[in-house]
């Protein structure tokens, strides 16, 4: 039995006629070969499954068929059928990946220069053409410039901001979009139809969720899945094959959101688990549903790529959010989508975004209500901290401590009293122990990381928030931006309880050896030891 191409290229579209979702691109194309205005070269970018390669042979076609109209590949002359079967030899498609040196280019540049065999042009397709070496976009600059009147070159890439300038400035451009939601729905139920497949609609719009605008992916899962069912597609399978997520799932969370009700929405995590559910997808979903949210709040207009079960939750939902708290809920889950992704399939990511976001929007749990027994959690009601914040002492953020880091830590240790002395050992104590194991655990990972965090230290507990200092400004932007949820899983975990993290600038360690031995500099910093000397800055 003969074996049977992918679904995708069963169906590469054939004339720029059945191209999905790029009409602006295609029809310009049309007009300019119709018109006798062939570009020397074209440069075709988007992410993958838009139709780069698939565009880049139909020009290869437009410009070569014999029986073309108005520009459109008849799909049925000599021409087009060897094109089709991929035995046109005038047709050359470069693998940049592995074709990408110097010597491939200049390889390039001297065969060009030989007439077409069969047709009127010779194309060269150069498929991700950002991986080819400087050196080997230099070699081909001159060639690109000013090539022989019967050669086209069609650059393709996903990354054309890789592209030199030189080489963009000798091209026309055509940025490709990602495939709209219904367009691939129908492009896919059009396949369906065409192998005589039995598939629910429903199965084909979470299908297209997950391709995320690429209609070779789409069509690569909805032959997977046929493959899977014998021809029978339903949504239940879809999401069996490749884990998903179900809106209902989605509409679970918000609804815990909404309610502020953690223990909902953690024990649905916990459900996604158990069922082989991929949470990664299920968080994306999650965003998703939070745009659709956005949209109905803010126009009152339902998505259209929404069923009625799931419009008549975006209507049910959207009044119990503000689009401020649809924002902080949007700017978590993606901090969590993150996470997930290098969190070795660990759901604690997504479990501690929950209940952040289901305690009260503006202040969240202090550490106390967290750790304290059953009864003083049931006492503590909702949006009240058990805990009342301690006063931070009156001086200005930007005064200089040069008194080093011990003498600082006794006046934040008398000043601050961090939790109740009924909590189990969640003294700011116990939390400098938590942060030295969790700088070992960190070096394991990454030894810079940890460097930069060997050099900070736990200074005051404020609430639920762990203040950490920083004697290094570049390293407190690292951690205060970028890796702070990295920072608050770990010392989470290492704590057993739900904390936050803030940042902040302090003097060096004591101890700490001085980037510069200057003679003027020791003077300076034993002038400044003495008590009356210390200088406040205003």
């Amino acid at each position: 039995m003969p074996d049977r191409p992918a679904l995708y290229r069963r169906y590469r579209p054939q004339t720029f006629a059945q191209v999905v979702g790029q009409e602006p691109v295609t029809r310009t194309l049309r007009n300019a070969i119709a018109n006798g205005q062939v570009a020397h070269a074209y440069l075709l970018s988007g992410t993958r499954g838009t139709g780069k390669t698939s565009i880049a042979r139909l020009i290869a076609k437009a410009v070569n068929c014999l029986k073309a109209r108005d520009a459109e590949p008849c799909d049925a002359c000599e021409t087009c059928v060897a094109i089709r079967e991929g035995r046109f030899l005038d047709l050359i498609e470069i693998d940049a990946a592995s074709n990408r040196g110097i010597d491939e280019m200049r390889d390039l540049r001297e065969k060009v220069r030989f007439a077409p065999s069969d047709g009127q042009y010779k194309v060269y397709v150069i498929d991700e053409a950002h991986q080819l070496t400087n050196e080997a976009f230099n070699a081909l600059l001159k060639t690109l410039e000013e090539p022989p009147a019967h050669v086209i070159f069609v650059l393709a890439t996903t990354e054309p901001q890789r592209i030199p300038a030189t080489i963009l400035s000798r091209t026309q451009r055509f940025d490709l979009r990602r495939i709209s939601h219904q367009g691939t729905v129908q492009q896919l139920g059009e396949i369906a139809k065409a192998e005589g497949w039995t598939v629910e609609k429903a199965a084909l719009e979470a299908i297209s969720r997950h391709a995320q605008g690429s209609l070779r992916d789409a069509e690569g899962i909805l032959d997977q899945v046929a493959s899977f069912t014998g021809g029978k597609v339903t949504v239940a399978e879809v999401g069996e094959l490749l884990g998903l997520s179900d809106w209902e799932e989605t509409s679970r969370l918000f609804a815990a959101l909404a309610t502020n009700d953690g223990a909902a929405g953690v024990t649905l995590v916990g459900d996604l688990v158990d069922n082989g559910m991929d949470l990664r997808s299920f968080v994306r979903r999650a965003m998703e549903h939070t745009r659709a949210l956005v949209r109905v709040r803010a126009t009152g207009q339902i998505p259209e790529s929404a069923s009625e079960s799931v419009a008549a939750a975006l209507r049910e939902q959207a009044p119990q959010f503000t689009l401020d708290r649809l924002a902080r809920v949007a700017k978590r889950l993606i901090e969590t989508e993150q996470q997930l992704r290098t969190g070795e399939g660990t759901p604690l990511a997504l479990e501690l975004a929950i209940l952040d976001l289901t305690t009260q929007a503006d202040t969240p749990p202090t550490l106390g209500a967290r750790a304290a027994g059953p009864e003083q959690h049931h006492a503590a009601a909702p949006r009240t901290p058990s805990v009342p914040t301690p006063q931070r002492p009156t001086r200005p953020s930007s005064v200089v401590d040069l008194k080093g880091r011990r003498e600082r830590t006794a006046q934040v240790e008398s000043a601050s009293p961090a939790v109740p002395a009924s909590g189990p050992a969640l003294s700011l104590e116990h939390v400098r122990r938590a942060w030295g194991e969790m700088v070992e655990r960190t070096k394991e990972r990454s030894v810079g990381r940890a460097a930069q965090l060997v050099r900070a230290e736990p200074l005051v507990i404020e609430g639920s928030t762990v203040v950490i200092g920083f004697s290094d400004d570049f390293a407190r932007s690292v951690w205060a931006d970028k890796q702070r949820p990295e920072l608050e899983r770990d010392l989470s975990e290492a704590l057993g309880a739900i904390i936050r993290v803030k940042c902040v600038r302090q003097a060096a360690p004591a101890g700490a050896p001085a980037a510069i031995d200057d003679p003027m500099l020791r003077a300076a910093r034993e002038i400044f030891r003495q008590p009356d000397r210390i200088l406040e800055v205003e």
